[in-house]
């Protein structure tokens, strides 16, 4: 892998990325995993189709739950989308620094053709040598396993992943690193990527909140 720069330079700890615009981040996003063999496709629309249990579009998976279920996709098995959502679920935190009603979801999709493991090394590859990241600031959940959920297996395909790639590596339980689609529907463990925007090397552990 070579190694990523910004507009100010080097990029290190001490020299993080120059922030982009929403343009050059959707572009950069999107053009990643086009090159990557995926196709693009055009978002819907904030109300769901008639019959739908909610009330607005929720996230970028959303209009995709009937391909991620089996039918087939007329683009596809891969492919990458922008989706306007609205959420109601956290209004009360709208407002702080991360919480917003009104956003664009940036999606990649496989609909049964590469796994998890591939995922998550072109997920550090983007952020890393498309965005700029500096390794040092990335820390991963894997998820541990959890009776309560009826899963006592860790998520050992992408534990080994992010331990080949040299990431730092936190397992969790509970609900943390485990994603459902409501009472039923599509769930199942999954991995997630934090980013320290502070100053130095950031903390060993997850950050909370």
């Amino acid at each position: 892998m070579s190694s990523p720069t910004s507009p100010t330079g080097p990029v290190s700890p001490t020299n993080p990325v120059t922030p982009l615009t929403t343009e050059q981040t959707v572009d950069t996003f999107t053009r990643f995993f086009r090159e990557r063999g995926h196709s693009l496709i055009t978002g819907s629309t904030l109300l769901p189709p008639p019959g739908d249990p909610v009330l607005f579009t929720t996230s970028g998976m959303h209009p995709l739950t009937p391909y991620l279920e089996g039918r087939p996709h007329p683009l596809g098995r891969r492919l990458v989308n922008v989706q306007r959502c609205l959420r109601t679920t956290d209004l009360d935190e709208v407002g702080d620094s991360t919480h917003l009603t009104v956003f664009e979801m940036l999606g990649s999709w496989s609909l049964g053709d590469y796994g998890g493991p591939q995922s998550l090394r072109w997920g550090y590859e983007l952020l890393h040598e498309g965005f700029g990241i500096p390794r040092e600031r990335l820390h991963v959940t894997v998820f541990g396993g959890d009776e309560r959920l009826g899963v006592s297996d860790v998520d050992t395909d992408s534990l080994h992943t992010w331990q080949d790639l040299g990431l730092p590596v936190e397992l969790t339980h509970g609900d943390e690193n485990w994603w459902s689609n409501g009472p039923t529907g599509p769930c199942g463990p999954d991995s997630e990527i934090f980013v320290w925007t502070g100053t130095g090397t950031g903390p060993d552990t997850t950050p909370q909140g």
